[in-house]
């Protein structure tokens, strides 16, 4: 059922009737780290681009939220920059 449109679904999103099965890549929070998981089969919005996860995809990305996200698991590593927004934010003004 991969890489074709999805007839019946609707993005709840948007309301387009375009969805298409994909593999993705999301990033979570596990206590102060960072992880990725690739790989993940999702229904994404052709306009929108929201993804829509089905109830057994959930499942497995709770289990391994469970499982801590063992570093002897990983496949692969990421370095990413990290920037300090700092004085660019603007002090809210109250009216």
């Amino acid at each position: 059922m991969e890489s074709h449109e999805q007839e019946a679904a609707v993005c709840s999103n948007c309301g387009s009737p375009k969805l298409e099965w994909a593999r993705v890549r999301s990033a979570f929070w596990h206590q102060d780290t960072l992880v990725v998981v690739e790989d993940i089969p999702a229904l994404v919005c052709d306009k929108c681009q929201e993804r829509h996860y089905d109830d057994q995809t959930v499942v497995a990305l709770d289990l391994m939220r469970g499982e801590g996200f063992p570093a002897e698991g990983a496949t692969g590593e990421l370095r990413v920059p990290v920037f300090a927004f700092g004085h660019r934010a603007r002090p809210k003004v109250e009216s």
